[in-house]
């Protein structure tokens, strides 16, 4: 059994649905939607019309072939009429006369009755011997010994037999045996036997049918053997055969549906195949007549003009739509683009514009005006804005620069070695911050910080607090890359660098040995990575020297905390510090 998984149901749901989508799209515009309005209300009454002018073809192309079931039927009627007349006349000869004297008289009788039309009328024997015979004189051609027959049962029968290419309607009927009774065959009785031409039979090229005209009018009718051998109904008529490849057609349909009745339309022809009289079949082949084909030729004139003029009224309406709606709808769309873009809008006011649209575009002139004029005041509010949030960088920086300028006087008169130290140390922070809203305040910006410049500013100043013994000994490699970061984040990262490079400047080379102190600033994708590193004694050996290294070291992991970042330090030749963070911050990680 056939499965189809949920992924592939599901590939199958979003295939539809983005082909619905893009179905969707194409009505989409203005102009599209009422086309489609517009085809919608023609095509009820265009596919009415077509269904009326497909009936009306039909009619007029089946019209031969209507004709040619009528001369199908006016052949079954006359032939079946005339054998029931022969049937009746040779069954009363047969009765009245069953010692055959005076059967030659009432043959003569019957003959001259019919109009001379037998071709063939005659008393036969048993073995199908003549006894008497009446001579033909018929119209049709002479006569037609050979075609007598014997008797194949014991009741009168009709029968159409073929000689060449001629077929002939024969009726044989028993002559009553002596002692009377109903006519048999039986052995030694005779029996009369009448033929006549199939063609004088059914009588279709003389005698006009009901409603006054030739039923053979562009014509044929064909008797058709059980072997398909064709047999004109009109002696006189030179007509052309029918191909053989239609008649097996004809023949082969009627034998499947079982209808023994079927009909064949062609560019040219119509054929129509059926019994006839019981007898046999005939096949009818028609033409079309010159006013059925003035007919078709008229109906397709008339279906051009409707067509055309359907055509016409639609590009009209289309035209008409578009010029009234369409396009002042698309100025208006057009005008609202430019405006979007910063461009101006000037209503539509045009007399051709529905009012509709030109109250729309007032209403909307009103509103970009308020709107336009709200923007502004939101401009100059947000420039204010600016400028109070530079000003009170610009006095924070000042009063920053105060503090560590207090700060450093008042550490400069103290005389114990350990108070110093921390004062010293709380200016050099103050003297960061200052530093940070100074670089804050004269790039402009008052959300971001350009760090790379700030660390080739903030890294010689660290140097400056230390002395020129220290600035000799002591080599500062500063590399930044110009990475922008969010001022949340350079708060936190400017004071991990003062610290390190503090701790490093302090404890890292004792008794003022020379070294080297590396800031790196670098980033990968969002990640961005600080390195500090120094190669003095490492951060175990200067926790010996002096403890108050701890207090460093819980600000620079509070720090990192702060902005969530990943701290790892690292002694080997040295201390290094790490600090991994993304601009948009992450979990806090420390080791």
């Amino acid at each position: 059994m056939l499965r189809v998984s949920d992924g592939k149901i599901l590939q199958m749901l979003r295939d539809l649905s983005n082909r619905l989508l893009q179905f969707r799209r194409i009505f989409d515009s203005v102009g599209a939607r009422m086309g489609g309005v517009i085809l919608g209300s023609v095509a009820p009454v265009s596919v009415l019309g077509g269904v009326l002018v497909w009936q009306d073809y039909v009619h007029l192309s089946e019209a031969s072939l209507r004709r040619g079931e009528s001369v199908r039927l006016t052949a079954d009627r006359r032939l079946r009429h005339d054998i029931d007349r022969t049937t009746a006349m040779l069954e009363t000869t047969g009765e009245l006369d069953a010692d055959g004297d005076h059967t030659m008289r009432f043959l003569s009788l019957a003959q001259s009755a019919s109009g001379m039309k037998y071709c063939f009328l005659a008393e036969l024997d048993q073995a199908g011997g003549v006894v008497n015979q009446v001579t033909s004189t018929a119209t049709s051609g002479g006569g037609c010994d050979g075609v007598g027959g014997r008797p194949t049962g014991d009741k009168t029968f009709a029968e159409v037999v073929t000689s060449g290419e001629r077929a002939y309607a024969r009726v044989v009927a028993p002559i009553a045996a002596e002692g009377g009774g109903a006519p048999r065959f039986s052995t030694g009785a005779r029996f009369l036997v009448a033929v006549e031409p199939l063609a004088q039979a059914v009588s279709l090229a003389g005698p006009l049918d009901s409603a006054g005209g030739d039923v053979l009018a562009d014509a044929t009718a064909w008797y058709v053997a059980p072997g398909g051998e064709l047999s004109p109904l009109c002696a006189q008529c030179a007509w052309s055969r029918p191909p053989k490849r239609v008649v097996a057609s004809l023949m082969r349909e009627a034998r499947e549906t079982k209808s023994e009745t079927a009909s064949l339309i062609t560019a040219y022809s119509s054929y129509t195949y059926g019994p006839v009289a019981g007898v046999g079949a005939i096949l009818v082949a028609t033409t079309r007549l010159p006013s059925e084909t003035h007919s078709l030729w008229m109906l397709g004139l008339w279906i051009l003009t409707i067509f055309g003029l359907l055509v016409t009224g639609l590009i009209g309406v289309m035209v008409a739509a578009h010029r009234l709606v369409v396009s002042p709808l698309r100025q208006l769309t057009q005008e609202v683009k430019m405006w979007d873009q910063g461009g101006g809008f000037e209503p539509v006011n045009a007399r051709s514009t529905p009012v509709e649209f030109r109250t729309l575009s007032k209403v909307f002139r009103r509103a970009t005006g308020r709107l336009a004029r709200r923007e502004a005041e939101l401009e100059r509010s947000i420039a204010r804005q600016n400028l109070l949030i530079r000003e009170i960088h610009h006095r924070v920086k000042n009063n920053l620069q105060i503090v560590a300028s207090l700060l450093n006087l008042q550490g400069a008169r103290i005389r114990a070695a350990d108070m110093k130290e921390e004062f010293m140390l709380a200016r050099d922070r103050v003297r960061t911050l200052a530093t940070l809203h100074r670089h804050l305040y004269v790039e402009g910006e008052v959300e971001s910080l350009n760090m790379g410049r700030f660390l080739a500013e903030l890294g010689p100043q660290l140097m400056e607090a230390e002395g020129e013994e220290t600035r000799a000994l002591i080599t500062l490699q500063v590399e930044a890359s110009d990475i922008v970061f969010p001022s949340s984040l350079a708060t936190p990262m400017a004071l991990i660098v003062s610290e390190t490079v503090s701790n490093s400047l302090k404890y890292a080379f004792p008794n003022l040995s020379p070294g080297t102190i590396l800031i790196s600033l670098t980033q990968t994708g969002e990640e961005v990575t600080l390195v500090v590193a120094d190669d003095g004694i490492g951060l175990s050996a200067s926790q010996g020297i002096n403890d108050r290294e701890g207090i460093g070291l819980q600000l620079i992991r509070g720090f990192a905390r702060q902005m969530g970042a990943v701290l790892q330090i690292d002694e080997g030749a040295g201390t290094r510090y790490t600090v991994r963070t993304t601009l948009g911050g992450r979990g806090a990680e420390t080791g």
